[in-house]
């Protein structure tokens, strides 16, 4: 039987994969996938980091978020991630106006406004050439308010459940959540989340958006990861949504040992 002979691997200018430096001649890990290391003195436990990414809209409000990492029969899982969901765009409004008429009633969750604000109106189209500043001539309630238009929007009909843009409440919006959960996997490869904590670092969402984002487990791909939800009458006229990004540090061990 031949003797095998291990040899350690020397590169004075670093690593690559195909073309794509992975460590570089400073011994720093640079563009790796994922990062996974092992425990020398216990071979069943081993940690992990990783980058996760969803983007949501219109169409899409709810995302798993990719990659995922598979649990295998018997484990337990510790993941930390810090999630960080950004959003460039104006809060959009329901309104409804009368035929003739020029009071405009907003409906848009949590406005913040107060009576005698200005506030920047960006319509859509047919009503573009009303596009202005105005006063808030009233708060209905916390998701409701009116203002006043110079001429009618519509002579002949009333304009009900349009939508249009405030673009004086800012464009650039952000959340931050830190997650912390233990995920088990019994002999038969059946996840479940023995416990979960969201801290919230960061929260400057849009009115009328509500934002969410948990660790979750699917039990049909047997995977873990985060999904992250939006809530809004419309999300947006400009921009590519709400998009999410996150990093993953996950400590995965035997449950049986």
């Amino acid at each position: 039987m031949a003797t095998k002979i291990v040899k350690s691997f020397q590169s004075e200018g670093g690593f690559s994969v195909k073309e794509a430096t992975i460590i570089d001649e400073n011994r720093h890990i640079i563009d790796a996938a994922s990062v996974k290391v092992l425990d020398d003195s216990n071979t069943r436990t081993f940690k992990k980091e990783y980058v996760v990414h969803g983007s949501l809209n219109d169409a899409t409000t709810s995302i798993e978020m990719t990659p995922t990492h598979t649990v295998a029969a018997d484990r337990i899982v510790f993941v930390t991630g810090f999630m960080l969901g950004t959003w460039k765009g104006y809060p959009v409004a329901t309104y409804n106006v009368g035929a003739n008429d020029t009071t405009v009633t907003c409906s848009l969750a949590e406005h913040g406004l107060s009576q005698g604000d200005v506030i920047s109106i960006e319509f859509q189209s047919p009503y573009l050439s009303s596009n202005g500043n105005f006063t808030v001539a009233s708060v209905v309630d916390i998701n409701t308010f009116t203002f006043t238009t110079t001429n009618p929007l519509n002579v002949n009909n009333a304009v009900v459940g349009a939508f249009l843009e405030i673009t004086s409440m800012g464009l650039n919006w952000e959340q931050a959540i830190k997650i912390e959960s233990a995920v088990l996997s019994d002999t038969l490869q059946q996840l479940t989340i023995a416990a979960q904590n969201k801290t919230v670092v960061k929260d400057n969402t849009p009115p009328g958006q509500t934002w969410d984002i948990n660790a979750i487990i699917n039990n049909t791909t047997k995977v873990l990861t985060f999904t992250p939800s939006v809530t809004a009458a419309k999300l947006q006229y400009r921009g590519n949504g709400v998009r999410w990004s996150g990093k993953v540090e996950i400590v995965y061990t035997e449950r049986n040992y």
